[in-house]
């Protein structure tokens, strides 16, 4: 049995042997020599539970907050430092990027800012062709610090005042065996009655109004 990792920035995992999943777990996590990371907006301890028997070396859950742990699987969860500092301390990075005239301390500033975080920023903020599509080469093909170089030696400084990027809804992730792209999967959760059932046996999460217990299903004899 392996590790599970929570934290809001998996940048120092993205080196060696690693799996990129995004929304759900795609990939088995039984390879020992892999580092599996997970982006998602929602793993709770029953995930973990489920998961940890199947990870032979680590799996990184990239999420905004970790969900509370009890004690009988502590040993087998780690909660990141990542989470000591808020969001807003990240604030002085965007700042420099945006404002300041000395690139090569932008540079030296921005060593620890995550990369999402930076991007959002940039989407409001920013709209030259040019640099988007240098962070397009870069950003998931390069490492983290080619990236941060063109936020620092790209990025053309003003004094304008730096527009906060909107609050992002929480996407909503089908269950099992729906896919992401499935546009679909909450009617026919709640247009079937004998689907809806298959879901509560695995235990999985279903749309707000669909009953959780079992319910009966009328079939043709």
């Amino acid at each position: 049995m392996g590790i599970i990792i929570f934290t809001n920035d998996d940048s120092k995992f993205l080196q060696g042997n690693y799996v990129l999943m995004t929304g759900q777990i795609d990939t088995p996590p039984s390879n020992p020599e892999v580092t599996y990371i997970l982006r998602t907006t929602r793993f709770k301890e029953k995930d973990v539970i489920n998961w940890l028997p199947y990870i032979q070396n680590r799996l990184v859950v990239c999420i905004d907050k970790p969900p509370k742990i009890s004690k009988k699987i502590q040993e087998y969860v780690i909660i990141d430092d990542t989470y000591k500092k808020r969001p807003n301390g990240f604030m002085s990075n965007i700042t420099s990027i945006l404002t300041w005239t000395n690139r090569l301390r932008v540079f030296a500033s921005i060593k620890d800012l995550p990369i999402p975080y930076g991007l959002v920023f940039l989407r409001k903020n920013r709209d030259d062709i040019t640099l988007w599509r240098r962070i397009a080469r870069a950003n998931m093909e390069l490492p983290d610090e080619y990236t941060r170089a063109i936020f620092a030696y790209s990025v053309e400084p003003d004094n304008e005042k730096i527009v906060w990027p909107d609050k992002k809804k929480t996407e909503t992730i089908p269950p099992k065996p729906f896919r992401q792209n499935d546009k679909y999967w909450e009617e026919i959760i709640k247009g079937s009655e004998s689907v809806a059932n298959e879901l509560r046996l695995s235990g999985q999460e279903l749309p707000k109004g669909v009953k959780k217990k079992q319910q009966a299903v009328n079939e043709w004899l």
